[in-house]
């Protein structure tokens, strides 16, 4: 056995080691043995809101959808869109929303684009080649984390990622209302 402060710590070491350990294994358990699912995310929405000088506010409207039989509550969400291969606008939202089992939900998420940013995509779709311009394509990226409200620390974020085609959403049917 260690003699003088050096065993103390050792042993005040391995006492919070063993702590943490039986501590950590029920969570553990617990969430391996749950075969959870992460909820699919499509943009069916862009809504344009204030513009600025330098800088633009965009409304995105993302589907989620359940394919889990347990709710998720959800407290807000972090996303990225990129188009054509370009980072154009970042943004979050705090918005609760309930996830319901199996179920689907919309939630508004607010992104912010530089106007720069937006100009220089424009400029190099404008510069492409001619034969390139007739078939013009507006593919988009989104990418971001979910929060879960009822997840024990370090498993309380969902990460996602979606891709289309903005032509294609902007001209699908509409639901009448």
């Amino acid at each position: 056995m260690p003699t003088g402060k050096g065993w103390r710590r050792q042993f005040a070491l391995r006492a919070l080691l063993l702590i943490l350990l039986s501590g950590g294994l029920p969570w553990g358990c617990a969430t391996l043995g749950e075969d959870i699912e992460p909820p699919h995310i499509s943009l069916v929405k862009i809504t344009p809101l204030k513009s600025d000088d330098l800088e633009s506010a965009i409304q995105l409207h993302l589907r989620l959808v359940n394919p889990n039989d347990r709710t998720f509550r959800i407290r807000g969400v972090t996303c990225k869109l990129d188009i054509n291969g370009n980072t154009i606008a970042a943004g979050s939202s705090n918005t609760a929303v309930e996830l319901p089992q199996l179920g689907t939900v919309v939630m508004p998420v607010t992104v912010y684009t530089s106007m720069t940013d937006f100009m220089w995509l424009m400029f190099r779709m404008m510069s492409s080649a001619p034969e390139k311009r007739e078939a013009l394509e507006l593919t988009y990226a989104l990418r971001g984390k979910l929060f879960l409200d009822d997840a024990p620390p370090g498993l309380d974020r969902l990460t996602f990622e979606t891709q289309g085609d903005l032509i294609k959403l902007r001209s699908s049917p509409r639901p009448t209302s």
